[in-house]
């Protein structure tokens, strides 16, 4: 009867198409009929037409239909389901439909997906695009300056301007989306509530890497990056003190003036790493190859841990774990602290001791640019500064 009433109405095509529509909500037969009558007219309206039909019209072979049936499957959260239907049809849509697909994947993190529709260039130029390309890690240079500016990151080291009211200056780098999140984040705490006292410590506006740095990938080992394709070939600011690496993976580390820890990282760790730019050292067990060297000396090896090698303690201070053989490691509280467990709130005690370190001008710190002017003959500063920085 639904075809029969069709095949009555042929002779006026305007009310027909809209009498077919009207059956084809109502009646999966008179659906398909009405599609291959009016195909046109059907794509216009299928956002008008239930679901259970739109699959009807997707598994007979309509491509919007399918894209259509696609993206309510990932608003249902069926994404592997949705790709066998929105793939043959992605490259026949408009912009506006590709660009829908990729906010739907990226919010259900289908990186490898939208990986390929990025290589086929299938998704229009826009903020979401971008977003795209910083979790897929492509290089600076493909993300829009315009973007980075509304989002506040930064592209290049040329963008970023020390403060000369701070005693040490940070650059903060990431290689990936979450991290640029992260370091936002950390920076905001940090000026929210300073340590160990305002002035201390100014970082910069996060400076995205991308693939411009090598990284390992395992959260099981220290956080690294491979720093020195980039030491000659990027403008280091004078004026910046240290670094701040946040990969995507890795446990925090310091070395050489360099703060690398990944992006799964808590607030408590990048404290307990800030403090070793100022020569604090860990109270839990040192690894063994450290111990060999760090604990057969003498004294104070840092403001907190003192080496009792034939020679008795500070008064006042407690064991320490650092050093597990026979000569002793001491520290300055009985308790545990934020050099022992990171997610202990930094204490009074160790506050006064942080803030006595960078007062101390005598102390001698490892800054990044004299671990690059170690290893490379050929680092590229440059200097964008009118005065000169207080702690030189």
């Amino acid at each position: 009867m639904v075809l029969l009433s069709l095949l009555l109405l042929m002779g006026s095509v305007n009310h027909n198409n809209i009498l077919a529509l009207w059956l084809g909500k109502k009646n999966p037969h008179a659906a398909i009929a009405g599609f291959n009558q009016f195909p046109q007219f059907f794509n216009a309206h299928l956002l008008s037409i239930p679901n259970p039909i739109i699959e009807i019209l997707a598994l007979n072979g309509s491509t919007d239909a399918q894209f259509i049936w696609a993206l309510q499957l990932l608003e249902q959260h069926q994404a592997d389901t949705a790709k066998v239907y929105w793939q043959p049809s992605v490259a026949k849509q408009p912009d506006k439909q590709r660009l829908h697909l990729a906010n739907l994947l990226m919010e259900h993190q289908r990186w490898h997906e939208l990986a390929h529709l990025a290589t086929q260039e299938l998704i229009p130029s826009s903020d979401t695009f971008d977003l795209i390309k910083l979790n897929l890690g492509y290089p600076a240079h493909a993300i829009s300056h315009d973007f980075a500016k509304r989002s506040d990151f930064s592209l290049s080291t040329a963008d970023v301007i020390a403060d000369t009211h701070c005693e040490y200056n940070v650059l903060m780098m990431t290689d990936h989306y979450q991290g640029l999140t992260k370091l936002k984040d950390f920076k905001q705490r940090y000026i929210t509530q300073p340590e160990p006292r305002r002035g201390a410590f100014c970082f910069s506006t996060p400076l995205y890497l991308g693939s411009d740095i090598s990284c390992q990938n395992n959260p099981k080992h220290a956080a690294s990056c491979d720093w020195q394709a980039l030491i000659s070939n990027v403008q280091w600011p004078k004026e910046y003190d240290f670094i701040v690496m946040m990969p995507r993976t890795g446990k925090g580390n310091v070395r050489s003036g360099i703060m690398q820890l990944g992006s799964q990282s808590h607030y408590g760790i990048f404290l307990h790493e800030l403090m070793h730019f100022n020569g604090f050292e860990d109270e839990y067990a040192l690894p063994i190859v450290k111990q060999a060297w760090l604990c057969k000396q003498t004294g104070y090896v840092a403001p907190n841990l003192f080496i009792a090698n034939n020679i008795a303690p500070p008064e006042g201070w407690h064991v320490s774990q650092s050093c597990q053989g026979r000569i002793k490691a001491y520290k300055p509280s009985d308790n545990w602290s934020i050099m022992q467990y990171q997610q202990l709130a930094l204490s009074t005690k160790y506050r006064e001791l942080w803030s006595a370190q960078i007062n101390n001008k005598q102390q001698h710190l490892l800054r990044f640019a004299d671990y690059f002017s170690k290893v490379s003959g050929t680092v590229n500063f440059i200097d964008k500064m009118t005065n000169n920085h207080n702690t030189e």
